[in-house]
């Protein structure tokens, strides 16, 4: 009984001490997951494995042994390949580790339903995690590229935003009385004029000045002003 209780014991001690001897899986796991996220720190998400195979299983490989890490391609969010090479002196062995790769990043989220041709406020919009591989290549992460524009379509609660979504509100409307505003190197002329056409901000719209009557080329600086060029 005392022998093998003794041998019991002997055995937990040299299992224990090739644990921590030897590279285990987790410990290829481990590796593997932070090559990935120094090598996409870019990703503002947390990142993790969804599946991983190491190849082979049953290496015995020693701890203090360096290896060098060669991806067969560029990381990225997905499948992933990875070869890990340990060398010293004589000693080669290489191990080879597939994982998936997937990141929850923080994205934009309508927490209202928006009609056609809304403008978004901050109200309308709440953060909600989604895996980044399974989002729209278009897809907006950040809020102030949002607020203030305007919905081409009809949204529903909980839709994630895409720049298809979205463009700039038209501030000026058709026959809107405006500010002509003419700028030198060293004055300015404003004079009033009306809108012949409707205007989002940076756009060239015709506008007809009321004293001279003539119709003009200006761009839109305001919701009230078109700037045009001497």
């Amino acid at each position: 009984m005392k022998r093998f209780l003794i041998f019991l014991i002997l055995l937990f001690l040299t299992r224990s001490a090739s644990a921590e001897v030897f590279y285990t899986l987790e410990d290829f796991k481990n590796i593997f997951l932070k090559e990935i996220k120094d090598r996409l720190s870019w990703i503002q998400g947390s990142l993790y494995l969804e599946k991983i195979k190491i190849e082979p299983e049953n290496s015995q490989i020693l701890k203090e042994i360096p290896y060098k890490v060669n991806f067969l391609s560029g990381p990225k969010i997905g499948s992933n390949v990875c070869i890990l090479e340990f060398e010293k002196g004589e000693y080669k062995e290489k191990v080879k580790i597939w994982g998936y790769v997937e990141a929850k990043v923080a994205v934009l989220v309508l927490k209202n339903s928006v009609i056609n041709k809304a403008v978004i406020t901050e109200q309308d919009l709440t953060i909600e995690f989604k895996p980044f591989s399974r989002l729209p290549q278009d897809v907006i992460l950040d809020k102030n590229l949002v607020i203030g524009k305007q919905v081409k379509m009809s949204l529903k609660p909980g839709t994630v935003l895409r720049y298809s979504h979205i463009e700039r509100p038209m501030i000026i409307k058709r026959n809107q009385i405006v500010e002509i505003v003419a700028k030198g190197e060293n004055f300015i002329v404003r004079t009033k004029g009306i809108a012949l056409q409707e205007g989002k901000e940076g756009e060239k719209i015709k506008v007809k000045n009321l004293s001279s009557k003539k119709i003009i080329w200006g761009k839109v600086i305001s919701s009230d002003e078109v700037e045009v060029s001497l």
